[in-house]
């Protein structure tokens, strides 16, 4: 069962990778001219997404929290 989140992320870096280089041998939008996009039309968009990063940051690396990455946590 401990290889079940490392592989999930590995798809997740893969398909990240197939759809980047889709968009730009294509000529279509990427993630980072989405993200731009997003934050014209709705400016508290990188507000919102900074809050969500760095609540997920103090969710996993907040120290004595038990947090079972070596060197983090108790």
């Amino acid at each position: 069962m401990v290889w079940v989140w490392p592989a999930f992320w590995i798809a997740v870096a893969i398909g990240f990778g197939c759809l980047e280089g889709y968009a730009l041998s294509t000529g279509r939008m990427t993630l980072s001219r989405w993200n731009w996009n997003m934050a014209k039309a709705w400016p508290p968009w990188g507000v919102f997404f900074g809050l969500v990063i760095g609540f997920l940051i103090c969710h996993f690396f907040w120290p004595a929290q038990g947090c079972a990455i070596a060197g983090f946590g108790g």
